[in-house]
């Protein structure tokens, strides 16, 4: 037999060695469930020095935590409204909107991301301003609603910043992270003048 020519070799692939087609749904949504919370967990947490923890999740993003918060902050700011079905999508559309201009905005700059991983970005640091926005609609008093709204604002922020950081290059930090602190301004403000 004579060998196969190099130019005939099986490519390297990309698939993971796991075969998830014949798994049960039960542990098709566990398994789902644990990259929620170890995504969560990384923004409730923006301090971890493992940074390889923060790579692996921007590149392994999953639609279904960002979804959660989404739909988590829309119904909570549109709860109450007199057009809720308004406000509701006003939120979920500026959520998406933020993405777009997020990937965009990267892509310009130099870095390396798509339009899902932006997504996923956006919506698990979405999670404080969803905390601040529950504060907003349960409580009455201006000055605790405010230091809320400011305190999720800066979370989330800080949230992102790390997560930005290892998509575009380091002198241009700034400029990715200015449009994405500019939605969750708008997005907070709502949060605070829905009451």
């Amino acid at each position: 037999m004579s060998a196969l020519p190099a130019s005939s070799a099986p490519a390297a692939t990309t698939i993971p060695d796991e075969d998830t087609l014949d798994e049960s749904v039960f542990k098709t949504i566990l398994r789902d469930l644990a990259t929620i919370l170890r995504n969560l967990r990384t923004v409730l947490i923006p301090i971890n020095w493992n940074f390889n923890n923060r790579d692996a999740a921007l590149r392994n993003w999953d639609l279904w935590g960002p979804l959660i918060f989404m739909l988590m902050l829309a119904t909570t700011i549109s709860w109450g409204a007199e057009d809720a079905s308004t406000v509701f999508s006003m939120v979920f559309a500026e959520c998406g909107l933020g993405a777009i201009v997020l990937t965009v905005n990267v892509i310009l700059l130099g870095g390396d991301i798509v339009f899902f991983q932006a997504l996923c970005l956006l919506g698990y640091c979405l999670f404080p301003i969803c905390v601040a926005a529950i504060v907003c609609a349960a409580v009455n008093k201006i000055y605790v609603r405010v230091i809320a709204l400011l305190v999720g604002l800066g979370w989330a922020t800080w949230a992102t910043v790390p997560f930005m950081s290892g998509a575009v290059p380091a002198r241009r930090k700034a400029l990715a992270i200015y449009p994405v602190v500019l939605m969750y301004i708008s997005i907070g403000w709502l949060a605070l003048v829905r009451a």
